[in-house]
């Protein structure tokens, strides 16, 4: 018997796995602002943005690509947020540039939307309202394999989140 005999006829005596059954959802039993806080975002009011942040820019169709890197605090507005694990998805609406959220110093932004998991999630972007958009969590962060953190090396160093009602 060749060797390919011998792996096609091991392959098919192979035990067949049970199918798992009906998914029954993802809990929806998360705190956005939990969420938030574990990847190193901050949560704050928009009075305590006027104070945080008071030179703030809001972003406006007149910043080119260029002129963003001079930009200490960019303000956007996310579509959604997702409290299982405090992403928020960003669209090229809220980001004409799309360099925008990471070349920035410091990045706010508003979000009103909230969906419970990446389940509700996906369902939203099934409505397709946009050419891009990402999913951003916290700050950018990186590490090598000595294990030191480096905040801001990819991208924003910090995420200040302000969660409109």
């Amino acid at each position: 018997m060749s060797a390919r005999d011998q792996i096609l006829g091991k392959i098919g005596s192979q035990d067949t796995v049970k199918h798992p059954g009906v998914f029954q959802g993802a809990s929806e039993d998360f705190d956005f602002r939990a969420s938030l806080e574990v990847v190193g975002a901050h949560v704050v009011s928009q009075e305590e943005l006027e104070n945080i942040f008071p030179g703030r820019r809001r972003y406006d169709s007149t910043l080119d690509g260029l002129s963003l890197a001079e930009i200490e605090v960019l303000e956007i507005d996310g579509a959604f947020g997702v409290a299982e694990n405090g992403a928020i998805w960003l669209t090229e609406e809220a980001l004409p540039h799309r360099v925008a959220p990471f070349i920035c110093q410091h990045l706010v932004i508003h979000v009103s939307k909230i969906v419970p998991n990446m389940h509700a999630a996906y369902e939203e972007l099934k409505k397709p309202s946009s050419s891009f958009g990402l999913f951003l969590a916290g700050p950018s962060k990186t590490a090598d394999i000595e294990q030191s953190l480096v905040i801001g090396a990819h991208g924003a160093r910090s995420l200040t989140v302000v969660i409109r009602s």
